[in-house]
């Protein structure tokens, strides 16, 4: 049956059960027995509807999903059959690989000594390492002094107690401090500059005078160079070209002093010096122990035989109480006739001041590049 079928016998259906159901209302009261046999007529056909709606299929959805693809099963492939147990193939013989033998070692040659017997074979030398001393010895390794590092050490100025320098630097009118590459003004000190276009000047500070064996001397340091290039008037316009401080104003002007890099062997002199002084200076001393690359100055120089690179060891001034003890040791840097300046190396003991004694310790070969 069609969908128009099947609402007509609902339509129908459901009169009939509305019909009845009146029908049932009237003849209760007056027919008991009329109304008992409607009542089973109206259920058998009530029955006989349900079971004829009940047999319909049910309408089919308005949309349906497509079924989805069938998987194809893979071929089972057939395992081969077993051998037969009355056939077992022979086993193959195994190869056995020949054994590896190391290549002999190469033929070592004996030296020999002056008697013409084998001595034996000795390892060959370790190469030094770069640096100035080794922290586990005491050996000196060979090191090069720049010429940067022998022209920034100050050194003491003899001269009665007066300044060196013809000429001052004027003080800068739009900065504090002057810097590199900038031009300085030079003023004459007593007459005019001793100087041209092209000199290489050098920029001295001055530190403090200093009182040594009854006669005063004066202690700077070089904090920069410069090359002259103009004058104004009688002031010389100088740039500044290196630099190893500041430079603010009034510090003093003299010829440049050339300066040449020297390499420090590891290989002492031959001919030992015996060579004692005694400690004037320690510079930046802003704490009472000694420290790493600090400056100290002695009391002697070029006229006693001190040479640039030499080792000093510095000890405590001689007691009678107790024995005395090496303190630091320290290599010279800059040299004048009459007193040295060292850079400190390596430190025993942490404690330091002048008077102490200094002795020569080492001295290398050195060799100027």
């Amino acid at each position: 049956m069609t969908l128009v079928g099947v609402g007509a016998v609902k339509y129908i259906y459901c009169k009939v059960l509305t019909n009845i159901r009146a029908l049932l209302y009237y003849y209760t009261m007056k027919r008991p027995i009329i109304c008992t046999r409607i009542g089973v007529f109206v259920g058998t056909v009530a029955f006989c509807a349900g079971a004829a709606f009940a047999q319909q299929p049910a309408p089919p959805p308005a949309f349906q999903p497509a079924p989805p693809p069938l998987q194809l099963q893979q071929p089972v492939q057939a395992q081969p059959a077993p051998p037969s147990p009355a056939y077992q193939p022979a086993p193959q013989p195994v190869q056995q690989q020949p054994p590896v033998v190391a290549p002999p070692p190469p033929p070592q040659k004996e030296a020999q000594d002056q008697s013409g017997w084998g001595a034996g074979t000795s390892p060959a030398p370790e190469a030094p390492k770069t640096g100035l001393i080794d922290a586990k010895s005491s050996m000196r390794l060979g090191v090069e002094l720049s010429a940067e590092a022998l022209a920034a050490a100050p050194y003491l100025y003899y001269d009665n107690g007066k300044r060196p320098g013809v000429g001052k630097v004027a003080y800068p009118k739009d900065h504090y401090i002057y810097r590199r590459f900038d031009n300085v003004v030079v003023k004459p000190i007593g007459g005019e500059l001793p100087f041209k276009n092209g000199d290489t000047v050098d920029v001295l500070k001055y530190i403090k005078n200093v009182k040594v064996g009854g006669e005063r001397a004066c202690l700077v340091a070089r904090i920069a160079r410069g090359v002259v290039f103009a004058f104004v008037g009688d002031n010389a316009v100088v740039r500044l070209t290196d630099m190893w401080g500041k430079v603010t104003g009034s510090e003093s002007v003299v010829r440049a002093t050339p300066f040449i890099p020297v390499y420090v062997d590891n290989k002492p002199a031959g001919g030992g010096a015996n060579i004692g002084a005694n400690v004037i200076l320690q510079l930046d001393a802003t704490v009472a122990a000694p420290y790493m690359h600090q400056y100290i100055v002695l009391d002697k120089g070029s006229e006693a035989g001190v040479k640039i690179g030499d080792f000093f060891r510095v000890v405590d001034k001689e007691r009678h109480d107790r024995l005395t003890e090496e303190l630091v040791e320290a290599q010279v840097l800059n040299v004048t006739p009459k007193a040295s300046t060292l850079l400190l190396q390596k430190i025993y003991r942490e404690r330091l001041k002048p008077g102490d004694r200094a002795y020569l310790s080492f001295r290398a070969a050195a060799k100027i590049d």
